[in-house]
């Protein structure tokens, strides 16, 4: 109703070498608040011409930007990362929640600056294989409940999504 056009939040670039370059399959942009360090986080995955899956965080002190590429090609706890969401708890504590690409679904604890994961995590649905395999995670908390909607892999075809449910972000999840 009231909305304004503020132009490129995150605009590409013309180095062939960025991740931001734009022959490159730029998805799922997620932006965090940061208080401890007053800065706006966002997380990005990215396919590379070259056949890369990995993600790229930018940090800036608007949210409009400009924005400052500080970790490409990251695989975080060294695995590929798919579809994801970043959640901040009450207590400003992050998770990111990813499909380890086509075999099951993590929940990683963030570091306090939400540019890293700090190596804790959990493991689940893991199944054997797409279509099967749960991925496009969806997280919300109802009633001090932890939910996360997830799709199968089915790349843009349609399929059910899945419910799951569990006390804590890092589950377990019951479907």
């Amino acid at each position: 109703y009231n909305w304004q056009d503020l132009g490129f939040i995150i605009p590409p670039s013309e180095d062939e070498k960025s991740p931001l370059y734009p022959k490159n399959m730029i998805d799922r942009p997620h932006i965090v608040y940061n208080e401890k360090t007053k800065k706006f986080v966002c997380w990005v995955k990215i396919m590379y011409l070259e056949g890369i899956q990995a993600v790229t965080i930018l940090t800036a002190d608007k949210i409009t930007g400009p924005y400052t590429v500080i970790k490409e090609k990251f695989r975080p706890l060294n695995m590929d990362a798919g579809d994801f969401d970043l959640v901040i708890a009450p207590d400003k504590k992050g998770y990111y929640y990813f499909e380890k690409v086509h075999t099951e679904l993590i929940c990683a604890t963030l570091t306090d600056d939400y540019t890293d994961v700090t190596g804790e995590y959990t493991s689940h649905f893991p199944l054997e294989g797409p279509p099967f395999v749960r991925e496009a995670p969806a997280y919300f908390t109802k009633d001090g409940k932890h939910y996360l909607i997830t799709s199968g892999t089915t790349g843009y075809y349609p399929n059910p999504s899945e419910i799951a449910v569990a006390s804590h972000y890092h589950g377990p999840f019951t479907v």
